[in-house]
């Protein structure tokens, strides 16, 4: 029984007679784990749109899974038209394939049907015992085609494709039930993504996603920023005080509690504190005029207060109420500078978040110009949409930062352009290439590490060669990109930013620049204005806002700042850009300040020049920021590099190294 049990043994695993199975299909073992594998099968095939990429998709399937050579594989896709089908063939295989389906009969039909798929070797074997017609014709129309596995693809009883396996293709191995179970698996899954390719545009429907996904995210953009000012306005109304200051002779007298509660200054003593201004400038024009005044300011500790003065029945004595103001408050003052008054929510965001914040402390200008920028730049930043930016240089990356750090994601990737893209570069970066090529490329792509939580800024858009820019159109307008000489695409989520100093209309018009890609960024694309042809009072309105933010010291703002003759030096002399203005005031105050010799005493902020919200606390935290692991973190990732944490910090070397070391960075 033994030596039996051996000499059979060794005949079905060595010699693999076809009639020693017990089985009715051959059996076999596979190491290719087809229940992992078919997970990214079925994530690749939920991707593809185009019969190309199926064709891939079926060819790497059958190597990883059943060891066919990947040019030994075929998928056909049939005709959905009959007529088209029958006088637009090209294909040999097709042809075959067409006049075999059109002219057998039914029986044979049946046996089709039946079979699910039709292996050579198993109509070979049937054949020799039992010949029939059918398996003779079936036989014939293999050998015809020279194949091994004749596939089907059906969709509700319909054959819309088929999977051909060429003669030979594993010469020393047979198809087993596993293997033909695993097939027609795949083939199922494969005939409904080609019927949907087939009776739909799937194109259409990935960029109708794609659009979808952009507006909920926009949406719940906007409702957490409706959140964070509703709760702004319930913080300050738990406590809802009026306070009431009399101001006569030139001096101002607390009337009440309130008063002293919300004025955390004295506003008689600290003359050089703009709330002490903006005071003195509501009692005069009440005192004036004759009639009512407000204005919103600031406490000095980031809170705004409503001054509201009107004159009082005695001579010369004015009344002002001081209160927390409310929504309408902050939305009346300003709604007649919109453009578009229906952006009044906007507005509401921009004096009350901290997305808003941000944008005020970039730009601290109030003008009806500056302000509709700034709405336009927070509207487009609460979006997932492609930008593109079209301002100074030396503004680009601040304006970028905003935007990054107001999308929530972590990782910002610049790409300068100096010239144009050659040996298309940029495109083996940003999509990755075919490996049949052999191109060594290291890591990956940069649209697959940035996926989820980063951001891409490609300065000088207008710079990458044509394929690059045909390739980056089709990602933002589906949200997947083909790997580069490839017809696989895989999706990524990262946002595009760009920016441009031509006129690409013109671009586009000469042949030099994708119409795709342009008609995508056009849609949200952002131009400051330029400090050229701002108007004076606005220009005189911003450099006061660089003022404020660059002096911390309180008791020395009414001697540096800027007189009038200086405006207008620089209303005379403008600079392009908005770093360009900072620069000159940040010159001008050193220069007063040393002129009058309060330098050593006057306190400038160290992140004036700065726009990274984390590197201004950072900055404004100095040596202190050692002492936190999370900001330690931080600089190491923007800097790598001890020497310039140290620099940016002020601090020695030696103190950056050993907290690198103790917070396990190095």
């Amino acid at each position: 029984m033994l030596l039996t049990f051996a000499m059979y043994y060794c005949a079905r695993r060595v010699i693999a007679f076809r009639f020693l199975n017990f089985s009715s299909h051959v059996q076999s073992i596979g190491s290719f784990s087809f229940i992992d594998g078919f997970k990214d099968v079925l994530e690749q095939l939920s991707h593809a749109t185009s019969a190309a990429e199926l064709g891939h998709i079926t060819q790497t399937l059958f190597k990883q899974a059943f060891g066919v050579p990947l040019n030994k594989t075929t998928l056909y896709v049939r005709k959905t038209d009959s007529s088209e089908s029958n006088n637009n063939v090209t294909n040999k295989t097709a042809t075959i394939v067409e006049g075999f389906l059109g002219h057998h009969n039914e029986s044979t039909c049946e046996q089709i049907s039946n079979l699910k798929i039709i292996i050579y070797d198993e109509i070979a074997f049937s054949n020799f015992y039992d010949k029939t017609d059918n398996n003779q014709a079936i036989l014939q129309f293999l050998e015809t085609l020279n194949a091994d596995i004749f596939l089907p693809i059906y969709e509700k009883n319909h054959m819309i494709g088929y999977i051909i396996v060429e003669r030979y293709a594993q010469p020393d191995k047979f198809y087993g039930d596993v293997e033909r179970d695993e097939m027609l698996v795949f083939a199922s899954y494969l005939g409904n993504i080609i019927n949907l390719l087939q009776s739909r545009n799937l194109k259409v429907l990935l960029h109708q996603e794609k659009e979808l996904r952009e507006e909920v995210y926009r949406k719940h953009q906007e409702i957490n920023q409706y959140k964070e000012s509703i709760r702004s306005f319930l913080r300050n109304t738990q406590q809802k005080e009026i306070g009431i200051i009399f101001y006569k002779n030139r001096n101002f007298v607390f009337g009440n509690k309130a008063a002293k509660d919300l004025v955390l200054i004295n506003i008689n003593t600290q003359q050089g504190h703009p709330l002490t201004k903006t005071f003195k400038h509501i009692a005069r024009q009440v005192e004036d005029y004759k009639l009512p005044q407000s204005c919103i300011a600031n406490d000095g500790t980031g809170n705004k207060l409503v001054l509201s003065g009107v004159p009082s029945l005695e001579h010369n004595n004015v009344i002002i109420t001081v209160y927390r103001p409310e929504i309408s408050d902050v939305i009346k003052k300003q709604i007649d500078l919109l453009k578009d008054p229906t952006q009044w929510d906007y507005l509401l965001y921009l004096e009350t978040t901290k997305s808003g914040k941000l944008i005020n402390q970039l730009i601290p200008g109030s003008g009806e110009t500056l302000l509709n920028f700034k709405i336009n730049l927070l509207k487009t930043a609460l979006s997932n949409k492609a930008i593109l930016l079209q301002m100074p240089d030396e503004d680009l990356i601040p304006t970028v930062e905003i935007v990054h750090h107001i999308s929530l994601r972590e990782t910002l990737h610049v790409l300068k352009l100096q010239g144009h893209a050659k040996n298309q570069e940029i495109a083996i970066k940003l999509f990755g290439i075919n490996p049949l090529f052999g191109i060594p490329v290291e890591g990956k792509p940069l649209l697959e590490q940035l996926d989820e939580t980063g951001t891409l800024f490609i300065q000088n858009i207008h710079l990458l060669d044509m394929d690059t820019q045909e390739y980056l159109a089709e990602f933002l307008q589906y949200g997947l990109y083909r790997v580069f000489k490839s017809d696989q695409r895989k999706p990524s989520t990262a946002r595009i930013i760009c920016s441009t100093n031509q006129n690409l209309a013109t671009l586009v018009h000469e042949g030099t620049f994708s119409k795709a890609l342009f008609a995508d960024l056009k849609q949200t694309s952002l131009c400051m204005p330029s400090l050229l042809t701002l108007p004076e009072h606005e220009l005189s309105e911003l450099a006061d806002g660089l003022t404020e933010q660059a002096i911390q010291t309180d008791d020395f703002k009414n001697l540096l700042e800027l007189t009038d003759k200086e405006k207008s030096s620089l209303a005379h002399k403008r600079p392009v850009s908005l770093h360009e203005l900072r620069d000159k005031i940040q010159y001008l105050l050193t220069k007063k300040s040393k002129d009058n010799h309060v330098y050593n005493e006057t306190q400038f902020d160290p992140a004036y020049q700065l726009s990274d919200p984390q590197l201004i606390e950072a900055a404004r935290l100095g040596r202190h920021s050692l002492r936190d692991p999370r900001l330690m973190a931080m600089l190491w990732n923007k800097f790598k590099c001890q020497s310039k944490i140290a620099s940016f910090l002020g601090v020695n070397r030696s103190s950056v190294s050993r907290r690198c070391k103790d917070y396990n960075l190095l």
